[in-house]
C-alpha cells in the first residue's frame, strides 16, 4: 500500500471534483482547502503505478494547475 498526501494546485478547484473523481485501484480523501494553494488530499494506491495514474487523472481536473506530493510512505 502506498499512502500519499498530496497539494491540488489552482484557484477554485472543485473539492467535489476532486471527491467523485473515480480511481483504479486508489482512494481519495480530501483533508482540506490550502487557501491561496488549492486542496490537499489523501491518496492510498495499491502500487506505485496506480499512485501515478490517480496523480495524472487529478491534473486533468478542471482548474487543476499542479499537483505536488507533500509526503509519502510506503507500507
Amino acid at each position: 500500500m502506498i499512502l500519499s498526501l498530496v497539494l491540488i494546485e489552482g484557484q477554485n478547484v472543485s473539492e467535489e471534483a476532486l471527491r467523485s473523481l473515480s480511481l483504479v485501484n486508489a482512494k481519495q480523501l480530501v483533508v482540506g482547502d490550502a487557501y491561496g494553494f488549492g486542496v490537499i488530499l489523501h491518496i492510498a494506491a495499491v502500487t506505485p503505478v496506480d499512485l501515478g495514474n490517480a496523480l495524472r487523472d487529478f491534473a486533468q481536473v478542471p482548474g487543476v494547475t499542479g499537483v505536488m506530493t507533500l509526503a509519502l510512505r510506503i507500507t
